[in-house]
Order: structure tokens, then C-alpha cells, then sequence
């Protein structure tokens, strides 16, 4: 149940990421911190290879750059 949750928490953020990186919220470069943390987190913990941590960082961060 452990890695579900880490999984489900994550989910949970990287939504309300991509939702406040829609409305060009101000608070979105706060909430990609806390998604890198949880990336880095689920891979550390072998949720998520370490690679695909890596690649959807980069997406989440090419995407915000966009935004602004």
C-alpha cells in the first residue's frame, strides 16, 4: 500500500500543478518544486525509475517556461 500511496499523492499534485500552470497562475513555480520533490522521492523509493523522474521533470519545467 506504500507505493500506492506515494503514487496517488503525486498524481494528485502534478494536477494541481498542470491546473495552475493552465490558469498561469502565480503559484505554479511553487507547486513544480513540490512535483520535483515528489519525483525525486518516488524514484528514490523505486515507485518510478529514475529516468522517467528525469523526463517528466524536464516536460513539467519545458511547460512552465511556455506558460510565461
Amino acid at each position: 500500500m506504500h507505493n500506492l500511496d506515494i503514487k496517488t499523492d503525486l498524481k494528485k499534485t502534478i494536477k494541481s500543478f498542470l491546473s495552475a500552470a493552465k490558469d498561469k497562475k502565480a503559484d505554479s513555480q511553487d507547486l513544480l518544486k513540490t512535483v520535483y520533490k515528489k519525483l525525486d522521492k518516488a524514484a528514490k523509493r523505486n515507485v518510478l525509475h529514475k529516468r522517467t523522474a528525469a523526463r517528466r521533470k524536464a516536460r513539467f519545467a519545458k511547460l512552465l517556461t511556455g506558460v510565461k
